[in-house]
This record gives C-alpha cells, structure tokens and sequence, in this order.
C-alpha cells in the first residue's frame, strides 16, 4: 500500500511540472476490451470451482454442527471423503493450467477477488510439489504485508502435515479425546511469537474459532 501512495505522489508530482495528454477514448476502449477478453474466461473459470468448493465445505460443516458420537464422526468424514478427492482433484489439475497462462501477479491485478478464491483452490489441493511452487512465491509477500499471513501460514503447515512433518503455525486442528489441539507443531513455546511475526492471533484465540466453527469434539474421540 505504501508503495503504491509513493507511486501515486510521484506521478502527481510529476503533473504539476507537465500536464498529462488526455488519452483518446479509442485508446481507453480497446485496453478495456483487451482486459476483458483476457481476464473474462479466466475470473469466471476460477469463480466456478470456487463456488463447487465453497458448496462442498459448507455442506460438511453443517453436519459438525450437529451432534454426533466419535464413530459417527468418522464415518462422516470417510464416508463424504470422495467428493473432496474429485472436486479439488479436478480444482487443482485446473487452476495450474490457468496459471501457465497468467502470473500469480497478473491474476492479482486483473482481479483481486479472483486470487482470493484461487488461493483457497490452491490451499485445498493434495498436490504438495504446487502448493510448494506457491510457497516459494507468496513467502515474499507476506512477509512484506503484501498478503495475508494467515494464507501463508495455512499453505506451509498444510504441505508440513502432507509431508508428516511438524507444522511451523499451528493452523490445522483435531480432536484429541474430546478436546480441540493443534496437529504437532514446532517449539510450542514459540508460537506465539511465529503466528504474530506474520500477523496471526494467538493460538488460543485461533483454537476458539475452531471449536465454535467444527461444533463440539465428541468425548472420548481423537480424530479430525
């Protein structure tokens, strides 16, 4: 944001010392029309899986929402399994496509509200080599501000977990005997201060999110 203010006083600096040439509306007309033809199918595409997998994760916090034993809970969650698998299988497949075709960056400035739904795609793939690529270049961005450090945070521990590794923020949850904790994560006593570094709350005001979003863990189970 910053960056941008500074670029935005710059050019008006710059005006006051020689006035800009109006553009002619032909001019204005055919970059509209190259934007549109280039982003319109692109933001539409990722609209629609976005709205499959919203779908889907709404309908399966509806049933955590009611109240269920532990063996009950399990034969959820293995029993609806194979729509996830399909839906953000074919997500994921997709959405790489799409980004051979335009830049993280590209995406971000032809719409800002598309990336915001590509980047839950790319957070619900199983494919661990993408979401590393995706690593790789969003680290940068939240570590400046430029991103939201809860996205960040959530890809890392997502590909940690994948790969049977500790997590480094402590973003994905289950229930151990009937109470909400964090899958293993790193050095506990220092999470707090990783999850602030990249503007995360603290693990105890997270873990009251997740009990109130998940409902209650049944006594007694351990599982997700």
């Amino acid at each position: 944001m910053r960056t941008f203010l500074a670029a935005a006083a710059a050019i008006a600096w710059l005006g006051g010392a020689a006035s800009a040439q109006p553009v002619p509306a032909a001019e204005l007309i055919a970059d509209f029309d190259a934007n549109l033809a280039r982003g319109e199918a692109i933001v539409g595409e990722i609209g629609a899986m976005h709205a499959r997998d919203q779908f889907l994760r709404r309908l399966i916090m509806q049933g955590f929402q009611r109240e269920m034993t532990g063996e009950a809970r399990t034969a959820y969650i293995e029993g609806t399994r194979r729509h996830f698998d399909r839906i953000d299988g074919a997500n994921s497949d997709r959405l790489q496509d799409l980004l051979r075709e335009i830049s993280w960056a590209e995406l971000v400035a032809l719409s800002p509200a598309a990336a915001d739904q590509a980047f839950s795609l790319i957070s619900h793939s199983s494919d661990v080599a993408f979401k590393r690529r995706m690593i790789a270049e969003f680290e940068p961005l939240a570590r400046a501000g430029q991103m939201p450090g809860d996205r960040f945070a959530m890809l890392v521990d997502d590909v940690a977990m994948q790969e049977r590794r500790p997590q480094v923020y402590g973003t994905n949850f289950r229930c151990l005997d009937g109470v909400y904790l964090p899958h293993p994560t790193e050095a506990m006593d220092q999470l707090n201060a990783r999850r602030a570094a990249i503007g995360l709350s603290s693990i105890e005001e997270y873990t009251a999110i997740v009990r109130s979003s998940y409902g209650a863990c049944p006594p007694g189970y351990t599982g997700n």
